[in-house]
């Protein structure tokens, strides 16, 4: 039902399964689940520290 309203709105879901990827969207960065959180832990870093290089 959530995911359904979000469609909805525009939203496109592009991780059908939980596995370890990461994907960034302008400001926001999602990990697929538990499994993605080192690389998401990373990813954060690397990009909060090229926003503060600009």
């Amino acid at each position: 039902q959530f995911g359904e309203k979000l469609e909805n709105l525009g939203v496109t879901f592009v991780n059908k399964k939980a596995d370890k990827t990461c994907h960034i969207d302008r400001k926001l960065i999602t990990g697929a689940s538990p499994q993605a959180a080192n690389h998401f832990g990373k990813l954060c870093a690397e990009e909060l520290l090229q926003s503060l290089e600009m």
